[in-house]
Formats: structure tokens, C-alpha cells, sequence
């Protein structure tokens, strides 16, 4: 594996064992993430985004009724392969993440304070003076302005908004070497939004942190992402830099996508596109091509027969006909 590679998902496969039988949620998942590289990883939800954030920081294993396969290597090292001391020496220091649930993610117990604290001492033991000053420097990078009062609350006393922020500066405190952010912005209006996503892409240029970025809006994709990976049903489909998936996307359910963002100028649609149908049950999946239920291009080919991920024009593609596509470029226009 290249140097520069730091994290490196090779087929990773996630079921969930239910009444003797598995329940595919993750399926053959292939990407990586180089170093100072965001990747922004898409699709609607319940495509498999989270559990494959999750699986990656050695989340998931923790319930016995998940099953994992595959291979899945940061810095060199099979993170499958790691027992769960070592996966815990990992987590918080080297790999952090942002959860979408911050009220369900801090601990209701203790102070903002001692959440932080824990974080910190990860990378670096400093002088309580020290501890408090970067703790504070920390809150004030993601928008807190009373960081002092903020320190000795407890979560539920905090906003939705407030914990999100807090969740999002103690994954920033160790300056990981991976950020993982599930839907970091969430709960945020617009203008911390910008200043949020601005921050992570400020510290990974300066301290060269590569971030997987879980979304689904496809404007931030398009403004931040070095490379884009999108998911459906638990695959990734279709892996590319961002100025070819926007420009003519390879898959139709990426076309799609961009289809469904609605104009930013000129005259607006009497209805705004649709991908018709909804993301398949795991449990129930069709057969073949796990998107050509809701895709026009599809054949009999499609409804027979799952298509690998395989490489063309500079990125990846999971399609019988990755053929650039016609939609492409009104879908480009709309994000601008």
C-alpha cells in the first residue's frame, strides 16, 4: 500500500444476524483516504454511510450481533485485526469522530469540562492552566463565545446546536490523524455551518489530518471534497474526483442526485426532479444491480447481475453502462 494512503476499506462487508439469518447492511464497501485528503462520502440515508463510519472506528463490532468481513488498514494496520485495547489507544487520539446524535453521544453525568479533559490527555498532559486555555481555544474555534460557562455545564443544560459544537471541538482537541464527521453540521444554522466546515478544512491543511466527511448535501461535497464516494444500498457506487462527478458522473444514481438539487439561478422547474421509489430494504434486496428498480437506463442485464466496482476515466464505477451522462452538466450549474 502507497505511504500516502492512510486509511484503505478493501470489500468490507457489515451484516446484522437477525432470526438466523444476516441482513446485509454494508456491502463490499471499497474506498480510501489519502493523507490530508477529504473525502466526502454521500447518499441517502440509510445507504450505509453511518454503519460504515461506525465499523471503521471499531463501533459496530461492539454488538455481537454484528457481523464484519473484509479488510480495513489505517496507517499499515488491520483495524479488524486489533483487539479492543489497542482499538480504544486508537480512538480519540489517532481516529476521532463526530457523531450526527450529540445529545445521545455525551455522557449526561459529567461536565463539558471533563468530556474535554478526557479527549485532550489522549495526545498530551498538560498543566491544568494549560488544559483550561486550550479547552477554551478549542470551543471558541467551533463558535462558543462563553466558553468558562460552557466548561462547567452539563449536556442536557447545553442546546442541540451547543453539544454538536462541543462534540465537534473534542474531536479536534488530539488533532487526529483521521477526523471521521458523521452529518457534523446537522444541527447548526448556515453561518456556523460555513465557519464549521471551514475550520476542519483548516486544520487539515495545516496539520495535514485527512477527514471523512459523511453527507448528503452534494454543495459541500462539491466545495470541500479532494475525491467523492457515494454509497447506495451499502455499496459504493461510483468513487471519483469531485470536477468529474459533477461534471458528468459515471453513475446514474450519482446523476440522480445532482438532478434533484434544485436550481440556484435561472428559471425554476414546475417540479422539481425526483428519483422515484426509495433506498431498498437490506433485508429485501432485488436482485441484480440493487439500483435498477428506480433507474431508466436499466436492462435486463442490470436486474440479473450486480456489477463490480471497476475503474474508469480516473475514478470508479459500479454500472453496466457507466456511460458519462446527459444530466450531468444542469446538475453542475445547479450548485453554483
Amino acid at each position: 500500500m502507497s505511504s500516502d494512503i492512510l486509511l484503505d476499506l478493501e470489500n468490507v462487508n457489515v451484516g446484522l444476524v437477525r432470526h438466523d439469518r444476516e441482513v446485509p447492511l454494508v456491502r463490499d464497501a471499497t474506498f480510501r483516504v489519502r493523507r490530508g485528503e477529504i473525502v466526502c462520502l454521500v447518499g441517502e440515508s440509510g445507504s450505509g454511510k453511518s454503519v460504515t463510519a461506525r465499523t471503521i472506528m471499531g463501533l459496530t463490532q461492539l454488538d455481537r450481533r454484528m457481523r464484519v468481513g473484509g479488510a480495513a488498514r489505517f496507517d499499515g494496520t488491520d483495524l479488524f485485526g486489533l483487539g479492543a485495547e489497542a482499538m480504544r489507544r486508537l480512538r480519540g487520539r489517532d481516529l476521532s469522530m463526530v457523531f450526527q446524535e450529540p445529545l445521545s453521544s455525551l455522557d449526561p453525568v459529567y461536565t463539558v469540562r471533563s468530556q474535554l479533559t478526557e479527549g485532550l490527555r489522549r495526545r498530551e498532559r498538560l498543566s491544568p492552566r494549560a488544559e483550561t486555555a486550550r479547552m477554551l481555544e478549542a470551543l471558541t474555534e467551533v463558535g462558543i463565545v462563553d466558553g468558562a460557562r460552557v466548561l462547567r455545564s452539563y449536556p442536557h443544560q447545553l442546546s442541540g446546536g451547543m453539544c454538536q459544537r462541543v462534540m465537534i471541538a473534542m474531536a479536534l482537541l488530539a488533532r487526529p490523524a483521521l477526523l471521521i464527521a458523521d452529518e457534523p453540521t446537522t444541527a447548526l444554522d448556515v453561518t456556523i455551518q460555513a465557519q464549521i466546515l471551514e475550520l476542519i478544512d483548516g486544520l487539515r491543511r495545516e496539520t495535514d489530518m485527512s477527514v471523512l466527511l459523511v453527507t448528503h448535501d452534494m454543495g459541500v461535497a462539491a466545495d470541500l471534497a479532494d475525491r467523492v464516494a457515494v454509497m447506495y444500498a451499502g455499496r459504493v457506487v461510483e468513487d471519483a474526483e469531485p470536477l468529474p462527478v459533477f461534471a458528468g458522473p459515471g453513475h446514474p444514481y450519482t446523476a440522480s442526485l445532482l438532478g434533484s438539487i434544485p436550481p440556484m439561478s435561472g428559471r425554476r422547474p414546475v417540479r422539481l426532479p425526483t428519483i422515484g421509489g426509495s433506498v431498498p430494504d437490506p433485508s429485501a434486496l432485488p436482485s441484480g444491480c440493487a439500483f435498477h428498480p428506480r433507474c431508466a437506463q436499466a436492462d435486463e442485464r442490470c436486474a440479473q447481475q450486480d456489477p463490480a466496482l471497476e475503474r474508469h476515466d480516473g475514478g470508479a464505477v459500479a454500472c453496466w453502462h457507466p456511460a458519462r451522462l446527459t444530466e450531468a452538466p444542469a446538475a453542475e450549474g445547479a450548485l453554483r
